[in-house]
């Protein structure tokens, strides 16, 4: 049986989050020339331009950025010893933080990628209280009492599309 793609839920919520790119350039990958793909850019109102392998100088730019940031999900998975199923969690968060944090590159001029995408300050609170894979202790209950006991879980980091701003996926 077929894998589903996760290129068009991506799409769609990129384009709540950020608002609807007028135009996205990328390569040839099947997950992105695939219909879903191809109707959710379409739906959304987006143009999809597709390029030739290694045809654009910027290309090269985004895969080293991509090569950085899988030795970085490598790291973090043999630092905190978890499971390799959660991999893709892991990947998110340290793409979240390499979106929110300053490079040294030209084109960015100082900034962070997030800061200039969407030109506005970004927040770094929801990085800096915990790290992937800590222990956190919380209230699983909507509404806690005194009497009430905590629960001992891990955070997975940030949950993005879901509640409010300092809400986290927690793995029970």
């Amino acid at each position: 049986m077929p894998q589903k793609s996760c290129a068009p839920e991506t799409l769609s919520l990129l384009a709540r989050c950020d608002g609807v790119l007028p135009l996205i350039i990328a390569d040839n990958s099947g997950e992105q020339k695939g219909g879903e793909f191809r109707h959710v850019a379409t739906k959304i109102g987006t143009h999809v331009i597709w390029t030739n392998n290694y045809s654009m100088k910027n290309q090269q730019l985004a895969e080293s950025c991509i090569w950085e940031l899988k030795k970085e999900v490598g790291r973090e998975m043999v630092r905190t010893r978890c499971p390799r199923r959660l991999w893709d969690d892991c990947l998110e968060l340290r793409a979240y933080i390499r979106s929110h944090v300053a490079h040294n590159v030209f084109s960015l001029d100082h900034e962070c990628p997030e800061t200039v995408v969407s030109r506005q300050t970004v927040d770094i609170l929801q990085f800096c209280e915990h790290c992937w894979y800590d222990w956190v202790m919380f209230w699983d209950d909507p509404v806690a009492f005194s009497g009430d006991k905590l629960v001992l879980r891990r955070y997975l980091g940030p949950a993005l599309d879901v509640g409010p701003a300092m809400a986290a996926k927690i793995l029970k």
